[in-house]
């Protein structure tokens, strides 16, 4: 029996569409937890040293100088191309990413977000105040 390529290639293609889609492996998908990139709980805040928040306000009207001073060191820096830097800071309760922008020879806030360590959203605020309570130095 011979079967034209057409109906060979239509049959491969239900075949791998449907093993893609979990129907017929055994995998479907009911044995893995769901992914995603955010999560609808809010953050836990629990620090050792909270410090004093610090208004997101305030951070945004920070500079690269003021930032060391009030954060102390990075634990992780990317600088992007077109005068875009990452710093992410961190305490026993939260990271809080900084993103800055260079103006006028220096570097200055402007977005900040903070998560706690299930990735989960936090206030900048707590989160800023727990890092500065705690800023690395080396």
């Amino acid at each position: 029996m011979h079967c034209p390529p057409r109906v060979i290639a239509a049959a491969l293609g239900v075949f791998l569409l449907t093993a893609c889609t979990g129907g017929g492996g055994g995998g479907d998908g009911g044995d893995r937890p769901a992914v995603t990139l955010t999560s609808v709980e809010p953050g836990r805040f629990e620090s050792s040293r909270p410090g004093t928040p610090i208004p997101l306000a305030t951070i945004k009207t920070m500079d690269d100088r003021q930032v060391a001073g009030t954060f102390g060191r990075p634990v992780f820096q990317r600088d992007e191309s077109g005068g875009a830097r990452l710093l992410r800071f961190r305490s026993d309760a939260c990271d809080l990413d900084l993103f800055m922008y260079s103006a006028g020879g220096s570097w200055q806030v402007r977005h900040a977000e903070a998560r706690d360590r299930s990735l989960r959203t936090l206030p900048v605020d707590r989160c800023a105040g727990s890092v500065s309570a705690q800023k690395r130095t080396a």
